[in-house]
């Protein structure tokens, strides 16, 4: 089967080739250049606070100096509904917005399905545009045929969140937190903040909301990494092993609460006090002091355990392939605004916590100010320092389906459902079936 689908796409490529080469010049002229003088409406689709941050950037003076003939309009939707819409509508070659934001983890999906412009190309020239924004963020967006499907706008370096006063309260002092060695070490702290409280015989603090909180840190946050450089899937072993064996340990510890991700007793763990920890991306402190736990000043941030390296979400903008040519140029200027200009970026910050993907503002005054919500402490030099230590991997067309699948492979290890072995077997097994 592979080598029907290689000879499929070589002979897709030579024929696009042979078309390309009679109108290479209209190819790239189809989309107009971007007129100053010419007045633009253009739509961005999003979800989340995107619109609320991108807004106060297009309220500006800054942005509207560079780009007065420029009107924006929003069809914001929560973050499944957005990501469900363009799902449909792309798979349909149905019209979008001009812009479509995308979280990271469904960057793969349209790897796989195609509906995205290829922006490494003119007139977007997206790798000489985005040389200044942090390398593993442009690699996630690359595909391993080197198309850049879409811009990274913000990132989340992955960091450890815990409560100050349920740690002091179990004997744990914060230098212990903030100097985890290894997974062994943050199980055992986990053991000292999981108690009954109130004295009913129950259990009612844990020191995490679930064990899949720590699943994906090893990986990388699961966007890409699946294969290794011999082109071998879940390889090499031990380092899926390692994972399934960390969230079994965490389980059979008794650390965790069970909460469903995003169900109400997960939102209401943060400020009830029932949870003394969250693994989660830096875009997470936005959330506890702006809505989750706004009124719990003890809330601080630590690195993960071994300082490992790993991000937990990020925004990236992409122009879909329905998008009019006319609307291209203009679309890309926004992309370009919103990716690349320090301005926008720390506007972006500053409003929703969103943190920059462009290096070049990591040294700026702002990144170095305490966080009041944290204590005053410099959390920002942390998240920085993550940032610029995450490793790179490019995307493929295979990702998305191997991610649902190791993810049924390490719910099944975490309720008891499958061994280690036997997890690790089975998504091995379906996977292979799936992509052979």
């Amino acid at each position: 089967m592979r080598k029907i689908i290689a000879f499929v796409l070589v002979m897709l490529f030579f024929t696009g080739a042979l078309s390309a080469g009679g109108q290479g010049e209209e190819g790239v002229s189809a989309v107009p250049a971007f007129d100053p003088d010419k007045e633009y409406t253009i739509s961005i689709g999003g979800y989340g606070d995107l619109e609320r941050a991108y807004s106060m950037v297009f309220s500006t003076p800054h942005f509207k100096e560079l780009y007065p003939n420029i009107t924006i309009e929003f069809q914001t939707s929560d973050f499944g509904g957005h990501h469900n819409r363009l799902t449909t509508v792309i798979a349909a070659g149905e019209a979008t917005n001009a812009i479509e934001a995308l979280e990271i983890g469904f960057i793969a999906q349209f790897v796989e399905g195609g509906g995205l412009t290829d922006l490494s190309t003119a007139p977007y020239n997206g790798f000489e545009a985005g040389k200044e924004i942090v390398p593993f963020a442009m690699s996630n967006a690359t595909t391993q045929d080197g198309r850049l499907v879409a811009m990274p706008v913000d990132i989340a370096p992955a960091i450890l969140f815990y409560r100050k006063d349920l740690i002091e309260a179990a004997g744990i002092s914060e230098e212990q937190i903030q100097n985890l060695r290894n997974w062994d070490e943050f199980i055992e702290i986990g053991k000292k903040l999981t108690i009954d409280k109130d004295g009913d015989g129950k259990i009612d603090q844990w020191a995490i909301p679930h064990a899949n909180d720590v699943a994906m840190v090893p990986l990388n946050g699961g966007k890409g990494g699946w294969f290794d450089e011999n082109g071998s899937v879940l390889q090499p072993k031990t380092r899926f092993m390692d994972v399934l064996n960390l969230v079994k340990s965490v389980r059979d510890a008794g650390i965790d609460a069970d909460f469903g991700a995003w169900s109400g007793p997960w939102i209401q763990s943060f400020s009830d006090g029932t949870v003394a920890l969250m693994v989660n991306g830096a875009w997470f402190g936005g959330a506890l002091k702006t809505w989750m736990a706004p009124d719990i000043k003890d809330w601080r941030v630590a690195y993960l355990p071994g300082k490992i390296p790993a991000a937990l979400g990020g925004s990236y903008l992409s122009i879909p392939e329905t998008v009019p040519a006319e609307q291209k140029a203009v679309a890309w200027e926004i992309i370009k605004f919103l990716t690349t200009d320090p301005y926008a970026q720390l506007v972006t910050f500053v409003e929703i916590d969103a943190y920059p993907a462009l290096t070049t503002v990591f040294d700026d005054p702002i990144m170095i100010q305490g966080v009041d919500y944290f204590g005053g402490e410099k959390v920002r030099l942390i998240y920085a320092d993550v940032a610029e230590s995450m490793p790179t991997a490019e995307v493929s067309e295979y990702d998305a389906v191997i991610l649902g699948i190791w993810n049924n492979a390490v719910t099944s290890v975490i309720i008891g459902e499958m061994s280690v072995d036997e997890g690790y077997d089975t998504a091995l097994n379906q996977i292979q079936a799936s992509i052979d």
